[in-house]
C-alpha cells in the first residue's frame, strides 16, 4: 500500500465516522428541539460526507455500475486505520460547538442572532458560515455549487401547491388510521401518550400554525412568539373526551386553516415574520413544519393501531418498534 493510499483510508475511515455521529447527533438535537444547533451538525455531517466520497474515489473504489454492482457482491473490506479526531476539528466547526455550549447551559437552542446561515462546498466540503463567497477559497467552486443549511429553509423545500395537498389530505389520514378503534383502545396507552392525546395534540399544533400564519398576512414581518406550540405532554386531558369529537374538533380547525390559506399568492406564501429561533422566515417555512410534524405523527399513529389490531387482548402498555420512535419528536 503506497503512502498515498493509507492517507486516504485513514481519511476515508475518519470522514465516515465523522459523517454517522452528526448525523446521529443532528437527529437527537431535533428531538430535543434545538433546531439550529441540529441545523449546524447536518452541515457538519455534509462536510464529512463529502470528504470521505472523495477519499472513496481517490481510492478507485468508484467504477462502472456493472463494476459497483461486482464489487459489492464480492464485498467491500476497507483496512481498519487509527484516525485520531474526526469531529471539531476546524476552528469554526469548535466555535459553533463553543456558541451551542453556551446555549444548552441555559437550556436553550441558538438564536437567529447566535448562528448565520451555513453552506458547505459541494466538492471539497469547505464549512462557511454566513454570506456564500464567490468562489470556494479552497477549491475554487463558484457559489452555486454550495451547499446550503439556511434556517429559512430548515423545515422543509415544499411550496404552496404541495403544503396545501398535504394539508387538505390530513383530516382524511386521519380518520382512516382510526376507523374501527373503539373510543377505549383510542385512550389506551402508547409509550407514555394515547391516540386521544396525539389527535388533540395536532388540533393544538394547527392552531398555533394558523395564528402564525394569520400575523404573516395581516402585519408586516411581525415578531412570531417564541413559545413552543403545546406537547403531548400537555394532552392528558384528551382522554376524557370521545374520539369523535377530537377528530371534529381537528377537521374544524384545519378547515379555519385551509380557509386562510387558499387562493394565496407566491407572493403571500413569501410574506415572512421573525422568530427568535429561526431568524426572518417565510410563510412557507411554516407550512412546511406543519407537514413535517404531521407526517411524523401519522407515520406513529398508523404503527400505534397495528399494534392494538394485533393486541386486542393483551392489556400490557404498546411498545413501538424503536426504529419508529427516533422522529417522533420532530417539529417544533
Amino acid at each position: 500500500m503506497t503512502s498515498d493510499q493509507d492517507d486516504n483510508r485513514r481519511l476515508l475511515c475518519s470522514m465516515s465516522l465523522g459523517y454517522t455521529a452528526y448525523h446521529v447527533w443532528a437527529t437527537q438535537a431535533r428531538r430535543e428541539r434545538r433546531y439550529n444547533i441540529a441545523r449546524f451538525f447536518d452541515a457538519s455531517s455534509m462536510v464529512k460526507r463529502i470528504r470521505a466520497e472523495r477519499a472513496f474515489e481517490a481510492l478507485g473504489e468508484v467504477g462502472t455500475t456493472t463494476e459497483n454492482i461486482r464489487r459489492a457482491l464480492e464485498g467491500l473490506e476497507p483496512e481498519t486505520v487509527a484516525t485520531g479526531p474526526v469531529t471539531g476539528t476546524t476552528p469554526l466547526s469548535r466555535d459553533l460547538m463553543t456558541r451551542a455550549t453556551r446555549a444548552l447551559a441555559e437550556q436553550r437552542d441558538l438564536t437567529a442572532e447566535e448562528i448565520g446561515d451555513l453552506g458547505v462546498c459541494g466538492t471539497c466540503g469547505e464549512l462557511i458560515e454566513g454570506e456564500l463567497p464567490d468562489v470556494c477559497a479552497i477549491c475554487g467552486t463558484v457559489r452555486e455549487g454550495f451547499i446550503r443549511f439556511s434556517a429559512a429553509e430548515a423545515m422543509g423545500v415544499f411550496g404552496p401547491h404541495t403544503i396545501m395537498r398535504r394539508l387538505e389530505q390530513t383530516p382524511a389520514t386521519l380518520r382512516a388510521i382510526v376507523e374501527g378503534l373503539s373510543d377505549a383502545q383510542l385512550a389506551l396507552p402508547t409509550i407514555s401518550y394515547s391516540l386521544k392525546e396525539m389527535i388533540g395534540h395536532l388540533t393544538d399544533t394547527d392552531v398555533v400554525f394558523r395564528e402564525r400564519a394569520w400575523l404573516i398576512l395581516e402585519t408586516k414581518n411581525p415578531r412570531l412568539s417564541s413559545a413552543q406550540p403545546p406537547t403531548l405532554a400537555n394532552a392528558k386531558s384528551y382522554n376524557r373526551h370521545r374520539g369523535t369529537d377530537l377528530l371534529d374538533a381537528y377537521q374544524a380547525s384545519r378547515q379555519q386553516t385551509l380557509n386562510l390559506l387558499r387562493g394565496l399568492t407566491p407572493a403571500a406564501w413569501h410574506r415572512t415574520g421573525y422568530h427568535e429561533i429561526f431568524g426572518t422566515i417565510p410563510l412557507t417555512h411554516q407550512g412546511n413544519w406543519i407537514i413535517e410534524h404531521e407526517r411524523i405523527h401519522l407515520i406513529e399513529m398508523a404503527q400505534i393501531r397495528h399494534e392494538l389490531l394485533a393486541h386486542q387482548s393483551d392489556s400490557n402498555p404498546i411498545k413501538l418498534p424503536q426504529s419508529v420512535i427516533p422522529d417522533v419528536l420532530r417539529g417544533e
